[in-house]
């Protein structure tokens, strides 16, 4: 037998009490760390045996009802707090940040890459405008100051053309 196999019979002897069986004992003779196991396991064995588990305290009963007493009085969970819950615990799906975060970048990287890609990267022409356009756009923004000028002035009849 390999160590492995009488490991795993050592695990059934000790926990059940039996004594060893030829084939075990011969190996045992032999591999050092076989035995060793074994003398781990009896004394892992014999602590459990003298351990005392702790009594609860006189509250305990007390303390547990009131705890029900509020969850029972909660909302129930979301329908999206609920999916979560099932995806993490009753499934062995678990959802670890970091394969989950480096999928995501990952993602995000691939598809704002590619975007980015096939943008049109030539800069636009500007739009060419007739000096006519210019010289009115130029006295629409200082109309106020015609306006104020004029008023100076004082005369108010030859008031800005763009009042006209």
């Amino acid at each position: 037998m390999t160590c492995p196999e009488i490991k795993n019979h050592l695990a059934e002897v000790v926990y059940e009490s039996r004594p060893l069986p030829e084939e075990i004992r011969k190996h045992l003779a032999d591999c050092a760390g076989c035995t060793a196991e074994l003398a781990e396991m009896e004394a892992t064995w014999k602590l459990l045996d003298v351990w005392q588990a702790p009594e609860p305290s006189a509250f305990f009963d007390a303390k547990l009802y009131a705890k029900l007493r509020t969850e029972q009085a909660t909302a129930p969970a979301s329908l999206l707090e609920r999916a979560k819950a099932w995806w993490l615990y009753s499934t062995n799906l678990q959802m670890r940040p970091g394969p989950v975060a480096a999928g995501a970048l990952a993602m995000v990287l691939a598809v704002g890459g590619g975007t980015f890609a096939l943008l049109d990267h030539r800069a636009m022409p500007a739009a060419q405008t007739s000096a006519t356009v210019r010289d009115l756009q130029s006295y629409d923004g200082n109309a106020q100051l015609f306006q104020q000028l004029n008023s100076l002035d004082g005369d108010e009849d030859n008031a800005s053309p763009a009042s006209n």
